[in-house]
């Protein structure tokens, strides 16, 4: 009997044991750190992608809590239009990369989306922005491919 105690003890003793360790590798991982820039709270670890207009217009982007891209820019008299989402859903920091040899507001932005590809977005000239498209060399036949 007293063995039986002792083999019931042990294994109780196991289980429990063994539930702490379940426990411990079910815990999910540290929650993601958010900032916050004129009013938009974003994820910390992407930052803020800054670019300027020849025209001195400044553009700003950052990765939203709900992974969407958001946008805010100036006015001439320097305020701050207010955060814009552009869709899309990214993981990574975005790249503004002003193309203003051909116009003086023309630029693309990319950045890596859910399905770990490469996607961007183009501005032209009139403010207006392209569709998402996913990169040339996943899609050699999108809109801005060679």
């Amino acid at each position: 009997m007293r063995r039986c105690k002792s083999v019931l003890a042990t294994v109780a003793t196991l289980a429990a044991v063994a539930g702490l360790g379940s426990a411990a590798a079910a815990t999910p991982a540290q929650a993601a750190t958010y900032c916050t820039d004129k009013g938009a709270k974003y994820f910390c670890e992407y930052g803020v992608s800054t670019t300027q207009f020849a025209n001195g217009t400044k553009e700003e982007f950052v990765v939203g809590t709900d992974h969407a891209v958001w946008t805010n820019w100036t006015y001439p008299d320097g305020s701050w239009n207010g955060w814009i989402s552009m869709g899309g859903w990214v993981q990574s920091a975005i790249d503004a990369d002003p193309q203003q040899e051909t116009s003086d507001s023309l630029i693309f932005i990319s950045a890596i989306g859910s399905d770990g590809n490469t996607w961007f977005r183009a501005r032209f000239g009139d403010g207006t922005w392209s569709s998402w498209q996913v990169s040339c060399f996943v899609n050699p036949n999108g809109r801005f491919c060679p």
